[in-house]
């Protein structure tokens, strides 16, 4: 029995209560995680992470995680990726035009000023999408939600309605109570269990965003008090780089475009993403361009990239995030060499080349002894278990709409 702490009875036998049950989530703009204390829950399909994705295809079914990211090359119109990055966003923001301007859905500007996307199901939101990723991650994890009290994370620099819009996609997945945690909060509480230190510095290099926060630990509530990022900086942006690099090689080899079109783009873009994770584990990767555009020739045969190519490729890109880095450290009016620990958070930490660039950056090593693409969920874990933590350092949800 999960015990919050022992009573007495008058006649001196202990009763003991049942705490809440509680889960802590990492809403991610590339991947899920639901994580019961400090442990993030499997899939049925193995492993603890799930894609952040929501497909509707032609059967009426609405299929999420995996099966829906598998038909990004084939449907791209009816497959929501990185809904994320515009959850809570106004159809005027700097947000939305990025977006629009690199994915490929039909969308249009909702009644309460944000966004809404045409898919062959219907009108969905990004709220939506975010709740059907919740709720199809709890069923695959076989978590609860009736009378479970959840901690969802959210960026430092999400404003008040992007928290709230975070918070009602989880509320949608019925579970009792929603709080909102900051994620670098999360990321510091997850790797300070059971140590103490007074400054961190929290690297969250995820799928979609990039963000770079000082949290002083030195005594509860932790607080952010130095944080900046961009938030089209991530995986997604790496993968158009390397997208970018092969249509500009085949267009040079074999004279044809491979970016005239946005949808044969995207599925070049998936195509790069793949052979990015390919290259975590070998030195070279190749792309089968007519996989990629059925009407290209034969001729244009395959493209290989190695694991150097892409680090020089997003050279740029992380070199970019120690701009911010320092703007961070300004803020917090600290220096990089003040900082006892660093965290690193967010799948995109594994490229190549990026923990070594930080640890000559900050002059010590990055700490990733918990996987990056979990930590932000167990943290969360944390605070949604200790009552006191969740009160001092979360925000309460509004009810779904």
């Amino acid at each position: 029995m999960d015990l919050d702490q022992i009573r007495p009875q008058p006649s001196g036998r202990p009763i003991p209560v049942r705490r809440k049950q509680t889960v802590g989530i990492d809403l991610g703009t590339t991947n899920t995680v639901v994580a019961r204390n400090f442990e993030a829950l499997s899939l049925d399909s193995g492993g603890y992470v799930m894609p952040s994705a929501v497909a509707f295809p032609p059967s009426g079914a609405t299929l999420v995680g995996q099966p829906a990211r598998r038909r990004r090359a084939m449907d791209p119109k009816n497959t929501i990726l990185s809904a994320k990055r515009v959850i809570g966003a106004r159809w005027h923001s700097s947000y939305t035009a990025q977006f629009r301007e690199h994915y490929p859905y039909d969308m249009r500007e909702s009644s309460d000023g944000g966004i809404e996307i045409q898919t062959r199901a219907g009108i969905t939101s990004p709220v939506d999408v975010g709740g059907t990723i919740v709720s199809g991650l709890c069923r695959l994890t076989r978590c609860p939600v009736r009378g479970v009290h959840a901690v969802v994370t959210a960026p430092v620099g999400f404003d008040q309605r992007r928290r709230d819009a975070t918070a009602v996609a989880v509320a949608k997945a019925q579970f009792a109570s929603v709080q909102v945690v900051e994620e670098p909060i999360a990321t510091a509480l997850a790797y300070l269990n059971r140590s103490s230190l007074k400054y961190a510095f929290v690297y969250d290099l995820g799928g979609g965003t990039f963000d770079a926060a000082v949290v002083d630990c030195s005594s509860y509530p932790f607080r952010v008090i130095g944080h900046g990022g961009d938030p089209y900086l991530g995986g997604d942006d790496v993968d158009r780089t390397i997208a970018l690099y092969v249509a500009e090689r085949t267009l040079a080899r074999d004279g044809w475009d491979l970016s005239n079109d946005a949808v044969t783009f995207d599925r070049l873009v998936n195509a790069c993403e793949l052979a990015k994770c390919e290259l975590s584990e070998s030195e070279e990767a190749a792309i089968a361009i007519p996989s990629v555009d059925p009407a290209a020739p034969e001729s244009c045969g395959i493209i290989p990239i190695t694991r150097d190519e892409v680090r020089q490729l997003t050279l740029d890109l992380v070199r970019s995030t120690f701009g911010i880095c320092d703007e961070v450290l300004a803020q917090a009016s600290l220096k990089a060499r003040d900082m006892q620990a660093v965290f690193l958070a967010g799948g995109s930490t594994r490229l190549p080349g990026v923990v070594e660039y930080i640890e000559s950056y900050f002059g010590k090593r990055p700490r990733s002894d918990l996987d990056p693409m979990q930590v932000v969920g167990l943290g969360a874990s944390l605070a949604a278990a200790r009552p006191a933590v969740s009160e001092l350092l979360s925000i309460p949800a509004p009810e779904p709409r």
